[in-house]
């Protein structure tokens, strides 16, 4: 067998991965057509959504037991959502993403430079993300509430960015720039990670 025809080791650890170079090699294969989202997801784990992965569905129901209809909870969430207009759930901060997903969030809104987002990072306290799995009624990771109901997923969200039609469908304007900032950096917040 020549040599290019092996396998790397680093690529036998994955049945996925061997049974695509396979085919590949083969002359058989034929790619997908996914969404960028699902073909992250996908491999996120090699062969499971992350939403399907045991670890997560254990992370998802403690969070439930731990919010368990808490009134504190509910009332905090409740006031942060009617006074914030734009709310986006996380998986960390945007200056500090813990996942992929959240990190392609956290350059979209930096990127765009979109003013009034509060975001809520959902791994820092489970009850939060309790909160938010009851009362949308799904499992679900990154959420952007606009006007104090759910907008926009992460998947609606990057579909929106990748057609340029973002900020219309948030009904934002960009932020007019202030007399004395360099030509550069007009119309540009400042964001710093601290």
């Amino acid at each position: 067998m020549p040599i290019f025809y092996r396998i790397p080791q680093a690529f036998c650890r994955s049945s996925l991965v061997r049974a695509a170079f396979t085919n590949c090699l083969r002359g058989t294969f034929e790619p997908k057509v996914t969404t960028r989202c699902a073909s992250l997801r996908a491999m996120s784990s090699m062969c499971a959504p992350v939403s399907e992965s045991p670890s997560h569905r254990d992370m998802i129901e403690r969070a439930k037991a731990a919010y368990g209809g808490n009134s504190e909870v509910d009332s905090a969430m409740s006031e942060m959502l009617s006074t914030r207009r734009l709310v986006l759930f996380m998986e960390g901060s945007l200056d500090h993403p813990k996942s992929l997903c959240a990190g392609n969030l956290s350059r979209i809104f930096t990127g765009l430079q979109v003013t009034g987002l509060h975001t809520v990072d959902l791994l820092r306290e489970p009850e939060i993300l309790g909160f938010l799995c009851t009362h949308i009624g799904e499992d679900v990771r990154n959420v952007l509430f606009k006007d104090g109901a759910p907008a926009l997923d992460y998947d609606q969200i990057l579909e929106l960015f990748q057609k340029g039609t973002l900020l219309q469908a948030l009904e934002v304007t960009p932020k007019p720039s202030e007399p004395g900032v360099h030509k550069r950096f007009r119309g540009l917040l400042p964001i710093a990670n601290y």
